[in-house]
């Protein structure tokens, strides 16, 4: 899969790029088969994204709801350049999926702020939602 980052002079766009094409592709290759079951149209990594790009908005002090809209709008562009398809209703959605997947997301940033490099938050978050997903 192509490196999605523009070279962006934002680190904050560019870190978070790579974090979620980097637990994107794990999740994909440990286990294709439950991404596919479980957010075939990407809806739940979005939820991860929203989580990720608050946290990061935060331990960077940037405004959650002015920068924090563009720096989402931006990632979003390049992690879901060809668009989010899914049979998931964000409105009807499970409101503790979207905790669980928004919460993995922050804690994703907040181990790699912390210099931690395990990835495998949007991997566990497929698994511990699976039975609910969909």
């Amino acid at each position: 899969m192509p490196d999605l980052c523009d070279g962006s002079s934002d680190p904050a766009i560019a870190a978070l790029t790579q974090l979620l094409e980097s637990e994107r592709d794990l999740a994909l290759k440990e286990d294709p088969a439950l991404v596919e079951h479980v957010d075939p149209g990407r809806v739940w990594l979005l939820w991860f994204a929203i989580g990720a790009t608050n946290e990061i908005c935060t331990l960077v002090r940037r405004d959650v709801n002015g920068e924090g809209n563009e720096i989402f709008r931006q990632v979003v562009s390049l992690v879901f350049g060809g668009g989010i398809r899914s049979a998931v209703n964000p409105v009807t959605a499970n409101k503790r999926l979207i905790d669980l997947f928004e919460s993995s997301g922050a804690e994703a940033v907040q181990a790699c702020m912390n210099g931690d490099s395990w990835l495998g938050y949007y991997l566990e978050a497929l698994r511990a939602g699976s039975c609910h997903c969909r």
